[in-house]
C-alpha cells in the first residue's frame, strides 16, 4: 500500500466506487477505522472518541428503511472512502442536536425536511486530491429525488471547498462542529 498521501500527479491503485446494498455496508469497525484516520490530521485533528461516536451513529442508522451509502475500494479490498446518510423529517427529531439546529436555522430549517441528510463524507488519506470525495458525494446524492443537505465546518477546508465546486448552497448555521465553531449547514437540489 502506499505510504505516503495521494496527489493528482500520483498514480493510485483501482478504486471502485459504487452506492452499497445491504451486503456492501462496510462493518462498524471499517468505519471507525476510516474516520479516524480521515480526520486525525490536519486540518481537522478530531479525537479517537470522535471516530468511536460516528462508528456507533452509523451502526445505530443502519437499520433505517431510508439508509443510503456509497462507498470506495481499493483494488485490495481496503475502504478508500465512504459517504453515506438516510431521509430527514422533523417529526423524527427530538434529540438535543436536532433541536439546536431547528433553532439555529429558524424559519430555514424547513428546508431539510424531506431531503436526504449527509451524516459523513471521509475519504483515507492515502487517496485524497484524486476526485474520490466528488465521486462518493454524487453516488451518494443521485439516488435522491427530494435534494439533500450536510452541516460541515464554516471554515476553508478542503470538503467546504469541495461542495461549493459542486453547487451545495449555504443556508445558515447550525449547531457547533466538535471544534466548538459552528457548523454551516450547506442544501444540495
Amino acid at each position: 500500500m502506499p505510504d505516503q498521501a495521494a496527489t493528482p500527479d500520483r498514480a493510485i491503485p483501482e478504486i471502485q466506487v459504487f452506492r452499497c446494498g445491504p451486503q456492501q455496508v462496510p462493518s462498524a469497525a471499517e468505519v471507525d477505522v476510516l474516520c479516524f484516520t480521515a480526520t486525525c490530521g490536519s486540518p481537522l485533528h478530531e479525537s479517537r472518541a470522535m471516530a468511536a461516536g460516528s462508528a456507533r451513529l452509523y451502526a445505530a442508522l443502519l437499520r433505517r428503511p431510508d439508509f443510503g451509502a456509497a462507498a470506495a475500494r481499493a483494488a485490495g479490498g481496503q475502504l478508500a472512502g465512504f459517504a453515506y446518510g438516510h431521509g430527514w423529517r422533523w417529526a423524527e427529531q427530538a434529540d438535543d442536536w436536532a433541536v439546536q439546529l431547528r433553532e439555529s436555522l429558524g424559519a430555514a430549517a424547513d428546508r431539510l425536511d424531506g431531503r436526504f441528510a449527509v451524516y459523513l463524507l471521509a475519504v483515507h488519506p492515502w487517496y485524497r486530491r484524486a476526485g474520490l470525495g466528488r465521486l462518493l458525494l454524487q453516488t451518494l446524492v443521485s439516488a435522491t429525488k427530494t435534494g439533500a443537505w450536510l452541516v460541515t465546518r464554516d471554515e476553508p477546508t478542503p470538503a467546504l471547498a469541495l461542495y461549493q465546486r459542486e453547487g451545495w448552497e449555504p443556508i445558515g448555521h447550525g449547531p457547533d462542529t466538535p471544534d466548538a465553531r459552528p457548523g454551516l449547514v450547506l442544501i444540495h437540489l
